[in-house]
């Protein structure tokens, strides 16, 4: 044993957090080591083995090293240092300096900052916290953490060095106040609590990258009975058991990040009575279906996923018969055509309770093109089949008699007439950005130009609402609507050619 060191520590080096798994000799080296499992893999060179010979096991594969203990780890800080060492005056804290965030990619230096650090100051007084990645690894008492801050509401600890969840439990049980909890990050050796109330009051609750088994986060989870939203992306999760530990009062889930293979592997969250977002972004998915329907979710996000063919969307209704919002971009099955083919076949193959796609409204004359356009593809591709693979086909597209019903059967015919049509609710645009960048698309007239809004942030890598988009005429140049207009694109845009400017803030 080496002095100040033990098995399931939590240290940190240069800001890197790890946990030691191992102290000892290492092979024929000379003298002992630190068997270190990183919390970023990136960091690990093997697997806790060391010329053949198994010294320690990882929960990720290739994330630990050995280091030498006489490299000296982070210095750790209380709860109560980390916030006077965060929100302090700035006589008190030479050479801090802030910047205000207000997007992603806009950011303001500070100007006349001293009044809001002299705010900041009095802690007493803040309601939201944010101590990630200090290198906490203590707390002090519950009287000292009341006087100190009692009117918290939102509290987030992830990416520190916790041991101990009763640690969190004492920080939380000094706020009264606190509704939302973030703990992220941290790798506990120990879940119990000697205050099982102290999480009583918390109705949002982040845990990404905790690593937990099911037998774990049952028992976590146990003791936040009133959540009402949970986080947990990052925890390798690939199934759900039968008997889960999700508190009933759950309206929101984020599963994102996780190894999810089919929406089958999360059908006992079915069972969840006010359960109405499901974040399943990021995962495996290759099917949309569940053998026990999700009654009561009205928003799904399965984008980033593998599913694959557009007749996924057709079961979607009977696994989700109260759902109104869907996003599904970044699969395989929106690959297999242009990218607005691939819009109106998503439309018109969903129910018409969709009202939000990939975060935009669908306006009813939007779903009506695109349902219209669709039917007719149905019936080239019978007239393609011949009678004998009539009903082979259309039992490949579940709406046929629904829209026939709603539009009119269409006629089938070689197809040159639909596809005129089709031309000419299109129009050619050419969009210029900065540095002379054009990109070139055929967009619907109908497009409501913020989904077009959308599309263009996608195609030149920025953030949607500050994108401006100028139409340039040939004696005027006009702006298209604004960030939340749901007008047509051929509103504002003369002719089958425009040239739009590109503006991004």
């Amino acid at each position: 044993m080496i002095d100040g060191f033990r098995i399931n520590q939590r240290l940190s080096y240069d800001g890197a957090l790890c946990t030691v798994r191992y102290i000892g000799k290492v092979g024929e080296t000379k003298g002992e080591w630190l068997g270190v499992e990183w919390d970023d893999v990136l960091r690990g060179k093997h697997s806790g083995q060391h010329e053949g010979k198994k010294y320690f096991d990882c929960k990720i594969p290739n994330s630990a090293t050995f280091i030498r203990p006489t490299r000296k780890p982070d210095a750790s800080l209380s709860f109560i240092e980390a916030l006077r060492r965060k929100y302090t005056t700035e006589s008190d804290a030479p050479g801090i300096h802030y910047e205000i965030s207000l997007s992603a990619s806009k950011v303001v230096e500070e100007v006349g900052f001293e009044k809001i650090i002299q705010k900041l100051s009095q802690l007493a007084e803040l309601k939201i916290i944010l101590l990630d990645g200090l290198r906490i690894d203590r707390v002090d008492s519950v009287d000292l953490i009341r006087a100190t801050c009692p009117n918290i509401e939102e509290l987030d600890i992830s990416r520190n060095r916790f041991e101990r969840l009763d640690d969190i439990a004492l920080v939380c049980s000094a706020l009264p106040k606190l509704r939302s909890l973030r703990i992220s990050g941290n790798r506990f050796n120990s879940l119990s609590v000697s205050n099982p109330a102290a999480f009583a009051h918390i109705t949002s609750l982040e845990i990404a990258n905790l690593l937990l088994n099911w037998e774990e986060l049952s028992t976590l989870l146990s003791l936040f009975p009133s959540l009402t939203t949970l986080i947990a992306p990052h925890n390798n999760l690939s199934s759900i058991p039968p008997q889960h530990p999700f508190p009933s009062s759950l309206t929101q889930l984020d599963l994102s990040y996780n190894l999810f293979p089919m929406l089958s592997t999360l059908s006992p969250l079915s069972s969840l009575p006010h359960l109405k977002t499901l974040i399943v972004s990021h995962n495996l998915l290759t099917s949309l279906s569940s053998p026990v329907p999700f009654p009561h979710l009205t928003r799904l996000d399965v984008a980033y996923n593998l599913i694959p063919t557009f007749q996924s969307l057709d079961i979607l209704l009977s696994s989700t018969p109260s759902l109104s919002s869907l996003r599904i971009g970044h699969n395989p099955l929106l690959s297999s055509v242009t990218h607005d083919e691939a819009h109106m076949l998503t439309i018109a193959r969903l129910p018409p309770s969709i009202k939000i796609l990939n975060h935009s409204t669908i306006t009813p004359k939007e779903r009506e093109n695109a349902e219209i356009w669709y039917l007719s593809r149905i019936a080239r591709e019978v007239a393609g089949a011949g009678d004998s693979r009539r009903a082979e086909v259309l039992a490949g597209h579940r709406r046929w008699e629904e829209l026939c019903a709603l539009h009119g059967e269409p006629t089938v015919t070689e197809g040159k007439e639909e596809e005129k049509l089709l031309r000419n609710r299109l129009v050619k645009m050419v969009f210029v950005g900065a540095e002379g960048m054009e990109v070139a698309r055929k967009v619907p007239r109908d497009m409501p130009v913020s989904t077009l809004r959308g599309c263009v942030g996608r195609w030149f890598g920025a953030d949607p609402l500050g994108v401006r988009m100028v139409w340039v005429g040939e004696e005027e140049e006009v702006q298209l609507g604004g960030a939340e207009d749901t007008r047509e694109v051929g509103i504002w845009v003369e002719g089958r050619k425009a040239r739009i400017r590109v503006e991004c803030a």
